[in-house]
């Protein structure tokens, strides 16, 4: 299928791109890296009246540290993201994550910040911003706020981004020591949208656990790091609180079994490493 008709606008500031979402809130489309936007023009499931271009904004695209965080710009890519030599060091879970979006083809033009707004439940960034409690500043033409990653998803492609707003930075806690970090994912081959996926974030107080795939949207617990935690318990607990559905791939009873088995493997690596 082709998309619908609509207008196409090249933004050189955020303020023009914040005058055409006020103008137009639900009928304007932001686009960056066109990955997920793209297809859903082509299947028709969205209609917008004009598409906003972002990729022309001076300085947006950027990777900066600070203050014990990392922030990252609006058209930031997200091979950019994968090559970058600390990214490793600084944000060790989105380095482990990275390579499982998509292919290098997507990744090489998909951003960060759109994927985390996209906030598809199988995508590994949305969960690795909830894992790692990061924020996400969102900016209209009157206000800037700063949402945490636990408020931000609310299910499928639903956020609490307004459609007057502009996401405009993504801020992630830079790794820190005696922390653990990792990260697994099931999908029926490589690079396709995951059955399941799993981040752990552990240090010596707190194991702070995160599931994607399974449900509407990312899922993240946290329990107290005691000597003798059953994490058996803690896992079957979890799994069978979480609102899980049969669907074409698989059953809900093998989804709470991965939630069991690999997450307890994802924790159990994040606990060595924060050794």
């Amino acid at each position: 299928m082709k998309p619908p008709p609509f207008d196409y606008v090249q933004v050189k500031t955020i303020d023009e791109a914040l005058s055409i979402l006020n103008d137009y809130g639900d009928d304007a489309q932001i686009i960056a890296g066109g990955q997920s936007i793209v297809s859903m023009l082509n299947m028709r499931l969205i209609k917008p009246k004009i598409i906003i271009d972002i990729n022309f904004l001076k300085n947006s695209s950027y990777i900066i540290s600070k203050n014990k965080s990392i922030f990252i710009g609006p058209t930031y890519r997200q091979l950019d993201l994968e090559k970058r030599k600390n990214t490793q060091h600084d944000l060790p879970l989105l380095s482990e994550a990275i390579s499982f979006v998509g292919h290098m083809q997507h990744r090489a033009r998909g951003t960060v910040i759109g994927s985390i707004c996209h906030g598809d439940p199988t995508s590994e960034l949305p969960l690795c911003f909830l894992a790692l409690k990061g924020k996400i500043t969102l900016r209209n033409k009157l206000r800037k706020r700063k949402v945490n990653a636990s408020d931000f998803y609310l299910g499928p492609l639903i956020t609490t981004k307004e459609p007057n707003e502009i996401a405009t930075e993504i801020e992630f806690p830079a790794s820190q020591k005696k922390t653990g970090y990792a990260f697994k994912e099931i999908s029926e081959k490589f690079g396709d949208f995951a059955i399941a996926s799993f981040a752990a974030v552990i240090n010596k107080d707190k194991i702070r656990f995160a599931v994607g795939g399974v449900s509407g949207k990312p899922i993240a617990t946290e329990w107290e790091n005691k000597k003798h935690i059953n994490l058996d318990d803690k896992l079957n607990e979890f799994s069978c609180n979480i609102d899980i559905l049969d669907n074409q791939h698989t059953s809900a009873k093998y989804k709470r079994d991965l939630v069991r088995k690999i997450g307890l493997k994802t924790i159990v690596k994040a606990i060595e490493r924060s050794e």
